[in-house]
């Protein structure tokens, strides 16, 4: 599989109100600035030496066309919701489980609210995303690529495993969001390896339509 750097990989980050991951006001944790909460989740994962990779509408921004996100997502492999909430609240974190490794098609979902407390102030939410392949889980988090986020380091989903996390997925947005890296990438995309994972995915995962999912993105791409 080739590997496609996010271009904010070099340094260059995404708009931020002052560039340092934390609110504008005061030097506190800033939770309506997606930027600044992914960072912070980021490093409360690899801090407690679990391994992570950023997906979302971050990512999207990174390989596809930009579309406004205010949560923070990410891959995962093995680790549950409540793990999720130790593993902030040992940052410092205030966080509610919503919801603990519910299926949505082929992925499981776990869903942290982060509220106000411990030096943060706002409201967000941080999505824990699993395919239900642990094989796929593992083998994506290993393939994820290197970036730089407003000077800090982040590990980002390849372009061909946010591919296949929003074929696993259900809504039709997902569908559309994979399409723009298919587009914007073009021939940059490794599209062999992603049908040859698919493949295997659909063996894996026999209640989700992986190829029909598939063969929509590559329509509407």
């Amino acid at each position: 599989m080739r590997c496609v750097a996010p271009p904010w990989s070099s340094g260059r980050s995404a708009s931020s109100s002052d560039g340092s991951g934390l609110g504008a006001r005061s030097n506190r944790l800033d939770l309506d600035d997606p930027i600044a909460v992914s960072l912070a989740v980021y490093k409360a994962f690899r801090t407690a030496e679990v391994d992570v990779a950023l997906y979302g509408g971050l990512a999207l921004a990174a390989y596809g066309e930009p579309r406004e996100t205010k949560d923070a997502d990410f891959a995962v492999a093995g680790q549950d919701g409540a793990a999720g909430v130790a593993r902030l609240a040992q940052a410092g974190l205030t966080t509610i489980l919503a919801f603990d490794r519910v299926r949505f098609g082929g992925t499981l979902l776990s869903r942290i609210t982060l509220v106000e407390g411990g030096g943060a102030v706002g409201l967000n939410t941080v999505d824990l995303v699993e395919p239900r392949s642990s094989r796929f889980a593992r083998a994506a988090l290993g393939r994820a690529v290197e970036g730089v986020l407003r000077g800090e380091p982040i590990r980002v989903l390849s372009p061909e495993d946010f591919v296949l996390f929003k074929v696993l997925s259900t809504r039709e947005r997902d569908l559309e969001d994979a399409a723009t890296v298919v587009r914007a990438l073009g021939p940059d995309l490794d599209r062999a390896f992603i049908e040859q994972e698919a493949r295997a995915l659909a063996v894996e995962i026999l209640d989700h339509d992986v190829i029909g999912r598939l063969a929509r993105v590559q329509g509407l791409a």
